[in-house]
């Protein structure tokens, strides 16, 4: 096996492989330098140069690399030479050679001795590298005369591989024995005890922790007893400080005096700065659910209460109540969210489960609001009357829940969750209504509620790089365990995909959507708006049970990580599945159930991300304002 030593986590190739034949070179150099005792530069006149070999090849190719010839004058140095390129060619571990004088001159005659043939390879002291490696650079070796310089170029790819792995490593021996075994040494550092030591975030000194050990420990697959040193410890600390919600940790390592089995030793103390253990804290500001709604629901205000690492096994607890202006006056809006985290349950697949209560309001405009066409509108005469109907409607869901989430192939993840809902439906009194301004049912049920058990599957694609791609597959069903209760199944795809050349970004994207059985109309797709078909108000092309919508964007940076402009194109339809909502909303409103907008905007990057301004035409030439934060699309 083969291992290697590296300051600082670098691999570091040093290779003595030329103590293969060093011996016999210095001593080749020395007969030659008694070929004219006293003065190197003294011309010396060669009659002939022979070569002595077992092998007529090895011969020739000595015989092609020197540059003596017969009948010529040359020094001792030039001799010297000579015998350097011939060792310079790997083959030959001694090079002897003999003057003769004769009538003509000098006779020169050099003696070769050609390495072992390679009958195997024995590799010492490392734990890391594959066979599969050492096999693919040392095969075209075996059986054949020992070549040096392979040797070292077969070393320097093994090393190249351990760069790559972040693995530290040294050569400390390489030689061939008579037999033909040649055999490679290295040492590799080797992790000794391994002791977690806690660290005060104000006092910078050593304290009592809250976290249970063996939860510290369960992360550092790269950093326990046995293991090799190499640069894979960095993403054990980076696993454990973001999954344990650890503030800081850095590791230190002390050497021992003595190797253990021919390896340096080093023990490692694993420092551990803890956040701060609970909290309160509140705040105010604008909503991005607000923005898309409108009016004074934009404006929101928290207080937030956080527990951490529970129990010292790094779980956490914390609890949001949010309030904001009621449209209709009167009592603001509270919306409650409790939820409990452990980001590991201490399995095999790093699998993470959260148990939530959400309670949370949403504006049902984009489908149940009263339709207002303009005298211009080409789809006037569709719109129906609308009756003494409230003047806003809006859902509110109180969500409770438990949900699994853990990391799947590369780049994918896979989320199960079961909850249960219900739903109630509301004006902007908080009076409970169940019909709108058209006598539009607004639940399933025809109750002031509608209760549903749900259970959600969703596979999560994430590529990095140049060109990004997601892809989120969503199947949801469902279940009626009791008599009240709905039914219903529910899938959703969506895919987008970046490509950059030349500083300028397209990204394209498309979603679509099914639901099968019990739809109440709060729950249907709506299409258009911001996060749809821009050009239009939300939920402005249609409301059905099916829907497809594309778009594409294309962007340049018009100021380096501060402004980016964009022009863009976005389509969308119902695939005529707005009958089939109950109470039919989108008929009643004389929505056109297919549509496309175009326009232009700029966003502007800030902390908590993009602010996007955006100017869209429908396929009408009605133009329309949007703003916002990030897309959701």
């Amino acid at each position: 096996q083969l291992g290697f030593f590296g300051a600082g986590m670098t691999a570091i190739y040093r290779a003595p492989i030329a103590q293969v034949a060093d011996a016999e070179i210095k001593s080749a150099k020395v007969k030659a330098a008694e070929l004219a005792p006293g003065d190197d530069a003294r011309p010396i006149l060669i009659s002939s140069v022979e070569f002595d070999a077992e092998d007529p090849d090895l011969a020739q190719l000595a015989r092609s690399v020197v540059t003596i010839r017969p009948n010529f004058s040359y020094t001792v140095a030039d001799i010297k030479a000579d015998v350097q390129r011939i060792y310079n060619t790997g083959y030959f571990k001694a090079i002897e050679p003999e003057s003769t004088d004769t009538r003509d001159g000098v006779s020169l005659k050099f003696k070769l001795v050609a390495n072992p043939t390679v009958r195997a390879v024995v590799l010492r002291g490392s734990s890391q590298l594959p066979v599969t490696v050492v096999q693919g650079v040392m095969k075209p070796q075996i059986g054949k005369v020992l070549n040096s310089n392979a040797v070292v170029a077969a070393a320097r790819e093994m090393t190249q591989w351990y760069e790559a792995k972040k693995i530290g490593h040294e050569f400390v021996n390489v030689q061939i024995t008579p037999d033909g075994i040649l055999e490679m040494d290295v040492v590799e550092p080797q992790i000794g005890q391994v002791e977690v030591r806690f660290i005060d975030r104000k006092t910078r000194e050593p304290c009592e922790g809250n976290t249970r050990r063996e939860y510290i420990f369960r992360h550092l697959k790269n950093i326990k007893p046995g293991a090799t040193l190499s640069g894979r410890m960095s993403d054990d600390i980076t696993d454990l400080t973001n999954t344990s919600g650890l503030e800081n940790v850095n590791v230190q390592f002390s050497p021992r005096s003595h190797a253990v089995d021919g390896s340096p030793v080093m023990d490692a103390i694993v420092n551990v700065t803890e956040k701060q253990k609970a909290g309160f804290s509140g705040g105010g500001g604008i909503s991005a659910k607000g923005l898309q709604e409108g009016g004074m629901s934009a404006l929101v205000a928290n207080a937030d209460y956080y527990r951490r690492n529970l129990f010292g096994k790094c779980q956490n607890l914390t609890a949001r109540v949010e309030l904001s202006p009621s449209p209709g006056g009167g009592k603001p809006d509270v919306d409650v969210k409790v939820s409990h985290t452990d980001p590991w349950i201490g399995d095999s697949h790093r699998t993470s489960r959260r148990v939530f209560l959400d309670s949370d309001s949403t504006s049902l405009e984009a489908i149940h609001a009263k339709a207002e066409p303009s005298e211009d509108d080409d789809d006037a005469d569709d719109v129906a009357a609308a009756g003494d109907g409230p003047k806003a409607l809006y859902v509110r869901k109180v969500i409770s829940g438990v949900e699994y989430r853990r990391p799947l192939a590369a780049s994918w993840t896979g989320t199960l969750s079961a909850t249960y809902q219900r739903a109630y439906t509301h004006d902007d009194l908080k009076q409970t209504c169940l019909h709108d301004a058209y006598n539009s049912p607004l639940t399933h049920s025809g109750l002031a509620h509608d209760t549903t058990f749900n259970v959600l599957s969703r596979f999560v694609y994430e590529g990095r790089g140049k060109d990004e791609a997601l892809l989120v597959l969503t199947a949801e069903q469902a279940v009626p365990v009791t008599a009240d209760m709905l039914w219903f199944n529910r899938v959703v795809v969506r895919a987008r995909r970046k490509f950059t050349a030349m500083g300028a970004t397209l990204e394209v994207a498309a979603k679509g959507g099914n639901i099968i059985g019990d739809l109440p109309p709060y729950e249907a797709f709506q299409i258009g708006g911001a996060n749809s078909v821009r050009g239009y108000p939300e939920g402005g092309v249609g409301t059905g049970r099916k829907f497809i919508v594309g778009s594409a964007e294309l962007s340049v940076p018009l100021a380096p990580d501060q402004f980016d402009g964009y022009v863009f194109f976005d389509i969308g339809s119902d695939l005529k599945s707005g009958s089939q909502v109950l109470g039919d909303p989108a008929l009643a409103r004389g929505k056109p159930g297919q549509g496309y907008g175009y326009g232009a905007g700029i966003a502007m990057h800030t902390p908590v991300g993009p602010i996007r301004f955006e100017y869209a035409f429908s396929e009408k030439g009605a133009g329309r304002m949007h703003c916002g934060l990030a897309r959701s699309f």
